[in-house]
């Protein structure tokens, strides 16, 4: 079958594109005009869209059986960017009523966990969790939720799409955003990380997401919603692992979260001043401080889905910034 990857240069869409041409299928993978990640590969075809005009996508997705949508913004900062909602919300639009009317068989369109309000936090948290809404949530957030009711829109007019919803994906490749390879593993390998704040989140192998994905356009049932989990860690023991791997020595100091809230407008301030990035901002202490119980119960009986523990995905990471990774074209 032909299928087409949107966001196939990024840090899950690379991974998704080797899978589905070792499982012997016709892969397009669209890029954005310019990107030339895929430009050697000769058993993908290649094709320049950006998912804010859906005239390209109409062209991208001719033919097309399948259609994995990846493309996004990735950001956890806590002031709106027009470019988020274009990207997130419109793009998801547009590639939804594109494979529509392309007559696509089967739309999986890739969400995230932070659509899901984690409140109550002692309660485990599945598909049936409301989403969140309201300018207290960050703007990446709220465009996800968008976009996530954008593409439901085209299922009621008669789209076959699933919803995937990965945690925090670990893995190589991490070339268009910062997010916890660059900022947390990284860091963590080189004996740079001093401290730690307190809180966790869930990590997910990328290769189990791919996994899981593929396995929803195969057997995911219409207009559902499934969480790609993994396991839940403490950074503080995560940060650990890492450091381990290179023989470097453990954070020994962790803050409070009390104490990271309190002296976050310090710190922003501070880095400001320096013309540099905080080490973290509001929304990514929430995240730390979320609901500590993801389930994916569903995704396990409906699709299969095994996640594994992180330790093979640090080892890939491992290897991948040892051999010179790229830095991400943009940060978050």
């Amino acid at each position: 079958m032909s299928i087409v990857v949107t966001g196939s240069t990024g840090q899950v869409g690379l991974h998704l594109v080797e899978a589905l041409v070792a499982r012997g299928h016709r892969v397009r993978a669209v890029t954005m005009p310019g990107d030339r990640t895929l430009r050697d590969r000769r058993d993908v075809e290649v094709v320049e869209a950006d998912v804010r005009d859906a005239a390209s996508l109409n062209r991208a997705f001719l033919d097309a059986d399948t259609v994995y949508h990846l493309a996004a913004v990735v950001s956890t900062k806590t002031t709106d960017d027009p470019v988020l909602w274009a990207v997130n919300a419109t793009g998801a639009a547009n590639a939804a009523r594109s494979a529509r009317e392309a007559g696509v068989r089967k739309f999986v369109h890739f969400s995230s966990m932070v659509v899901f309000d984690p409140d109550p936090r002692d309660r485990p948290l599945d598909e049936e969790r409301r989403r969140v809404c309201g300018e207290a949530h960050a703007p990446y957030s709220r465009s996800k939720v968008l976009g996530e009711r954008l593409v439901r829109r085209e299922v009621d007019a008669g789209l076959d799409a699933v919803v995937v919803h990965p945690t925090v994906v670990v893995g190589p490749h991490e070339n268009h955003h910062a997010g916890i390879v660059r900022n947390l593993i990284a860091p963590g390998m080189a004996g740079k990380l001093p401290a730690v704040i307190e809180g966790g989140f869930n990590l997910v192998d990328v290769d189990d997401v791919v996994t899981g994905a593929i396995a929803a356009a195969e057997r995911g049932r219409t207009g559902e919603s499934y969480i790609l989990s993994g396991r839940w860690y403490s950074v503080r023991h995560f940060a650990g692992l890492c450091a381990s791997m290179s023989g470097r020595r453990r954070p020994v100091v962790q803050l409070p979260m009390w104490l990271a809230k309190g002296a976050l407008p310090y710190v922003e301030l501070a880095a400001r001043l320096v013309g540099m990035r905080a080490p973290f901002n509001a929304e990514e202490l929430n995240q730390l401080a979320g609901n500590p119980s993801i389930q994916c119960g569903k995704a396990e009986r409906e699709l299969d889905y095994r996640p594994r523990a992180i330790d093979g995905a640090l080892d890939r990471v491992k290897a991948w910034l040892e051999s010179g990774a790229p830095r991400p074209a943009h940060s978050q």
